[in-house]
């Protein structure tokens, strides 16, 4: 069994990939961003995207690089071609950043490594969204409660939400087509809620 929980950030996807482990799946092993685990290219390469220390246009070749790797190891890893959670897709989510921006090439090469028939297929997924209104909502929480826990990648919401939004026009779109994805918009929904309705997709 292979399931795909996908959103960008503040929608509560990681949140719910706990929950999923905890209550009903013990079993699976946890992906998360990369297809195996202790990619080191895909671990150099999210180090320099915290660490803010390189653009994007270095960046992408870089996660380029990690998806290939991913996709040379995914057959002989025993978790990853059983029972995984994958809780989100590297591949994906650059395509998703570069299209968003207008970076035609390098989302055409991530879409080309996405569609070469190595890249795993999931058996059930589902992407979550929700408001701006509701992300600044839950970053505001998040700096209250647990500051460390705030990557730059969640404020995005506040410095370019059309961006962000766009993007995740783009993530729905694309999970939806490649992976049948159910969309479940979390803005009203309490944890709770969120995690009956993903396992209501799921079964």
């Amino acid at each position: 069994m292979k399931l795909l929980v996908e959103g960008l950030d503040l929608a509560g996807k990681s949140t719910l990939s706990r929950g999923l482990l905890a209550g009903i799946a013990p079993q699976l092993a946890l992906r998360r961003n990369a297809l195996v685990l202790d990619n080191p290219v895909y671990l150099f390469a999210d180090e320099l995207r915290r660490a803010r220390t390189v653009d994007s246009a270095v960046l992408g070749p870089l996660y380029i690089a990690a998806l290939e790797l991913d996709l040379q190891r995914v057959v002989t890893d025993t978790d990853a071609t059983t029972h995984v959670l994958q809780d989100s897709l590297v591949g994906l989510r650059s395509y998703c950043y570069y299209a968003a921006r207008g970076d035609e090439a390098l989302a055409a090469k991530f879409a080309q490594m996405l569609d070469d028939g190595r890249h795993p297929v999931f058996d059930k997924a589902v992407v979550l969204t929700a408001s701006i209104a509701k992300r600044r909502e839950r970053l505001e929480e998040r700096r209250r409660l647990a500051p460390h826990e705030i990557a730059e990648d969640d404020l995005a919401v506040e410095k370019d939400p059309a961006t962000f939004m766009r993007m995740e026009e783009i993530l729905v779109r694309e999970a939806q087509r490649r992976y049948g994805s159910v969309v479940i918009d979390t803005t009203e929904m309490s944890r709770q809620e969120v995690l009956g309705a993903a396992l209501e997709a799921v079964r």
